[in-house]
């Protein structure tokens, strides 16, 4: 069935109905990427939102040179610079594919359209951005409370599956350390 991964996205939400999608269906677009192709730049301004139908992004940001990587984003979530769509100013962040990635992709002005249709689309709206933001606050709060060991631990509690399909380089920036460093942590945890 036609964005059935969507579909059942949009069904979490309040108030969701088969004519909301009907609603929404024209104004969505198919992007594919394939591994380390971009979403966003940084400099640009980000004029879409996506749901990832299949594959995994990473959201990072340029500190003293160094990539920094916020989050990774995997298939049934959204996706985008939130600040910068919001503010449709340039972002300071890059979104780029981890793998071969298949987006379901909604522009800034057609969700605004959407927003003045119906009360479904400015609470979805409102929900993914407040979800959007406990996940940015509690990993803020793991660098801040954590240590690179009880971070990586973390990771294999709860998002285990990142292991598999994300580069050691990237995961280091992450939980940010060295690779070196989390080389370290890896086989000291393997010999506990």
């Amino acid at each position: 069935m036609r964005m059935q991964a969507f579909k059942n996205f949009l069904n979490n939400f309040p108030h969701y109905s088969p004519e909301t999608f009907e609603e929404l269906d024209p104004y969505l677009s198919i992007v594919e990427l394939k591994a380390n192709d971009y979403f966003l730049q940084e400099g640009q301004t980000c004029r879409q939102i996506a749901f990832i139908e299949r594959g995994l992004v990473r959201i990072y940001y340029l500190h003293d040179g160094k990539e920094i990587t916020k989050c990774f984003c995997k298939e049934d979530n959204i996706t985008c610079a939130y600040s910068s769509l919001i503010t449709q100013k340039p972002s300071e962040c890059a979104i780029q594919a981890v793998e071969d990635t298949k987006l379901i992709t909604l522009s800034y002005s057609s969700l605004q359209e959407l927003y003045k249709k119906s009360i479904f689309w400015q609470q979805m709206g409102r929900i993914a951005g407040e979800r959007e933001f406990i996940i940015e606050e509690a990993h803020n709060q793991s660098m801040r409370n954590l240590t690179a060991t009880e971070r990586y631990k973390h990771i294999l509690e709860n998002e285990s599956d990142l292991l598999q399909r994300v580069p050691l380089n990237h995961l280091a920036t992450y939980i940010q350390v060295a690779p070196e460093t989390l080389s370290r942590i890896r086989k000291k945890i393997l010999r506990t």
